[in-house]
């Protein structure tokens, strides 16, 4: 029996068609059931809507939303949508790393250790993350003021020279003195018995 083209065009469709939807259904990521809390920071560094958020190095959600606030100073208000079977401790922290060394900013949770959970809608304490541009203002001035103390040293030692030379010429005068007396009482271990006059 002779099959015709377009019955095998039509079967060779249906495979295809099933294949995709079974491989959209092994791959699809549906929609969990979430949970969202919010957090404060004053430097955001370069975190992004849709930044991942981790609980303990683990990835428990995404960073749903970022609002400036002005209340008087200006932070980042960062709505976070957690994963409901990620349950985060009512002291956990929020922090911002950065996956590898040039990698993408994520959201950073901490275990926490209070017998409390976090109510969804509330407000997680946040620790802001270092900024290069202070670090390197600090070590410029760590940097001058070793100078300072460089150039005040060598001064010191300079005007001082003198003394200096003086000091230690005493302190090795001293311990010969020592070196002898000691030598003197191993070999008269008697005088310490006579005192002297």
């Amino acid at each position: 029996m002779r099959v015709s083209n377009e019955i095998k065009a039509g079967v060779v469709v249906l495979v295809a068609v099933a294949t995709g939807v079974m491989f959209f259904a092994k791959t699809a990521a549906f929609k969990k059931e979430t949970y969202e809390v919010k957090t404060f920071f004053g430097y955001a560094g370069d975190l992004k809507t849709d930044a991942i958020v981790k609980l303990s190095g683990v990835e428990v959600g995404r960073v749903k939303a970022m609002n400036f606030v002005y209340n008087p100073h200006t932070h980042i208000e960062c709505f976070l949508e957690l994963n409901a079977d990620a349950k985060v401790r009512a002291d956990s922290i929020a922090y911002i790393g950065t996956s590898g060394f040039v990698g993408d900013a994520y959201v950073g949770i901490t275990a926490g250790e209070s017998d409390n959970f976090a109510d969804p809608g509330s407000i997680m304490q946040s620790e802001d993350p270092v900024q290069i541009r202070l670090l390197f203002k600090k070590a410029e001035s760590i940097a001058a003021s070793l100078d300072d103390i460089l150039v005040a040293t060598k001064d010191l030692v300079t005007e001082n020279k003198e003394n200096l030379n003086n000091i230690v010429t005493n302190i090795e005068l001293t311990t010969e003195n020592f070196k002898e007396f000691s030598q003197d009482l191993k070999a008269h271990p008697w005088k310490l018995m006579f005192k002297g006059e």
